[in-house]
């Protein structure tokens, strides 16, 4: 029988073998929206829900990956993407580093919402029940927990959820139903390396969402719908609580949304942005008056830092912006948007709504990104129409839009890759 691991771990080691210079240790400061793990004394008034960015944000620099594929990082020092490998020699072939994992389809997993970084380490939590970590430059690759072994068509590739969250030393995994229906909740220990099933210690369960001061926050799905409860970090103690406002978008005590009212099964009436205090439970609206934003119009936050909430404008409903040219069939491609191309700003408090980026043919192309220093770096593209009256991208890709003093972008560029 042919044995897994000994292929994967070979592989591994050649995939993370370092491709520019080796870095430094790393801190667990940072932004904590990410997946950066915090110090205890961090840990209150944060809400800290990870696996949740395209972007996780370090000291030094920003990991990144494209397409669940390539890992990049972004250098705080020089402004530029390089490839997650730091030896100088190595022609990102064969799956053997992060610069192009899928070329070999017998690593181990690896996919950077599942990856935390506890204690100037990395680790990867994959969903056939085993947890390895690695140093920051890919080295020193160690299992922590699971076999050592696996057999192909042997191991249950589902056997966690994937929906994993770390806190402090530890990291929670919910498990799948097993052959009795009963879902377990898991914590690993980091620096202990023990595993423990709280489910089985304690009879409680839940899907973790988010922590907030100590305490868990998830959701149990049960015969009548979705319920919410709050539990100490051991499940001892589990209760029913209200729905929170929750968001993919928050930093500190606050989570962020897009606020609308539903006018019918196909129209919302959207009001503005809304922010929710989870110190407070308190619930602010920010309205489009108030902002000085047009209505019939879908605010989505872009991303929040200490200081600031950015965030897009959309239209509702989608609208022909161009066609491409016709396919061998000879059918149109026609191209639709609900996009404005345009970017705001504003301070936690409402004040100093600034539009800083308009550009009535630009797409924004997802709900993240991040803030480094003055720059935002995001993804998104550029269109225009041909001569021959055709749609084509301009520009596109992961972005960087420099920031001046207004607030405005002075410029935006393709984030320069070196390989």
């Amino acid at each position: 029988m042919k044995k897994l691991f000994s292929l994967l771990l070979a592989c591994m080691m050649l995939f993370l073998t370092a491709c520019n210079q080796t870095p430094p240790n790393e801190t667990t400061t940072g932004n904590l929206q990410n997946q950066d793990q915090p110090q205890n004394s961090e840990l209150q008034d944060t809400i800290i829900r990870n696996g949740q960015s395209y972007f996780m944000d370090l000291p030094s620099r920003i990991v990144f990956q494209i397409n669940h594929g390539t890992v990049y990082y972004y250098s705080k020092a020089d402004g530029k993407a390089y490839v997650y490998c730091f030896d100088p020699l190595c022609d990102h072939s064969g799956g053997k580093c992060l610069a192009n994992p899928d070329d070999n389809k017998n690593i181990l997993e690896f996919e950077l919402r599942c990856t935390f970084f506890i204690n100037n380490r990395f680790y990867v939590v994959t969903t056939y029940g085993q947890i390895y970590s690695m140093a920051f430059d890919g080295s020193d690759i160690r299992i922590e927990y699971g076999e050592e072994e696996y057999v192909y068509g042997e191991f249950n590739y589902y056997l966690w959820s994937q929906n994993y969250l770390a806190y402090d030393k530890y990291i929670y995994i919910p498990t799948n139903a097993d052959e009795n229906e009963k879902y377990n909740l898991l914590r690993f220990n980091t620096e202990t390396k023990e595993m423990e099933n709280l489910t089985e210690k304690t009879g409680n369960f839940m899907h973790p969402v988010f922590f907030y001061n100590g305490e868990i926050y998830g959701g149990v799905r049960g015969q009548s719908g979705y319920g919410w409860y709050k539990a100490d970090l051991e499940m001892k103690n589990m209760e029913a609580i209200e729905e929170p406002k929750l968001s993919n978008q928050f930093y500190g005590n606050l989570f962020w949304n897009s606020k609308f009212e539903r006018i019918d099964s196909k129209t919302k009436n959207y009001l503005g942005l809304e922010s929710y205090d989870m110190k407070t439970g308190e619930t602010k609206l920010f309205t489009n008056e108030m902002l000085g934003l047009e209505d019939n119009y879908r605010y989505s936050i872009l991303c929040v830092d200490e200081n600031y909430i950015y965030f897009t404008q959309n239209r509702e409903e989608q609208i022909l912006i161009g066609t491409r040219p016709p396919a061998a069939n000879g059918r149109i491609n026609k191209v639709y948007s609900n996009e404005t191309g345009k970017l705001y700003r504003m301070k936690h408090d409402g004040t100093e709504c600034t539009l800083i980026y308009d550009n009535p043919n630009f797409e924004f192309k997802s709900l993240d990104a991040v803030v480094c220093g003055n720059k935002l770096i995001f993804q998104g593209q550029e269109y225009a129409t041909g001569a021959d009256g055709y749609l084509f991208y301009t520009f596109g890709g992961m972005l960087v839009g420099t920031m001046g003093e207004d607030g405005k972008f002075e410029k935006l560029e393709m984030l320069e890759f070196v390989y």
